[in-house]
């Protein structure tokens, strides 16, 4: 559980990283390859995601559908908005 938070935590910041790079290219006005890397990057970012939820819902998975693991933002609007059926597919 706690390698799982330390993965997100990095994950999160490699995706803002990812997200600010592509932003920057598309205001750069990048070829068509160039973008093109940047989003493939971005979808094994999401599929390493996915891996690593799958990983750490076989050691505990209460404690991954219960969102603890997400930042006090995030729970906060997970609280307001109420439970979603989709977070399941996530």
């Amino acid at each position: 559980v706690v390698l799982f938070e330390m993965e997100y935590s990095t994950w999160v910041e490699d995706q803002k990283r990812g997200t600010d790079a592509l932003r920057t290219a598309l205001n750069a006005r990048a070829t068509d390859l160039e973008l093109r890397i940047l989003v493939e990057g971005g979808l094994k970012l999401y599929d390493d995601l996915f891996d690593m939820k799958a990983t750490a819902a076989k050691s505990d998975v209460f404690h991954l559908m219960s969102g603890m693991w997400r930042t006090t933002a995030e729970r906060f609007f997970l609280w307001i908005g109420g439970f979603r059926p989709s977070e399941l597919l996530k």
